[in-house]
């Protein structure tokens, strides 16, 4: 059961022609340069690149707020000074603990 009559001998070629055109142009809309594997490629980086922009806004607030801590809170800079530089006061003794059991820093 045919749907649509015979196509005549003489246009056969261009119904190739036309059949070869549509599976080229196919390929080319799927593989092609700004087909649609580079589409999904990129919004694979873009998803990647988001969630980099996201961690980097988290670390720069968390940076923010130490900076904050820094200029106004003396007893964080005070602690970040002890635990850092190992500074201690002038009443205080400092008791150095040798052997495998130390904690390294």
């Amino acid at each position: 059961m045919r749907f649509l009559p015979p196509c005549p001998r003489k246009y056969k070629g261009w119904l190739a022609l036309g059949i070869v055109g549509l599976v080229l142009f196919a390929a080319v809309g799927v593989y092609g340069e700004h087909g649609l594997l580079h589409l999904l490629r990129m919004r694979s980086e873009r998803q990647s690149l988001a969630q980099m922009a996201f961690g980097m806004q988290q670390r720069n607030e968390e940076l923010r707020t130490r900076l904050v801590l820094l200029q106004s809170d003396d007893g964080y800079l005070e602690r970040l000074a002890r635990e850092r530089l190992g500074y201690v006061k002038e009443d205080e003794l400092v008791y150095r603990v040798r052997g495998s059991h130390a904690a390294p820093r």
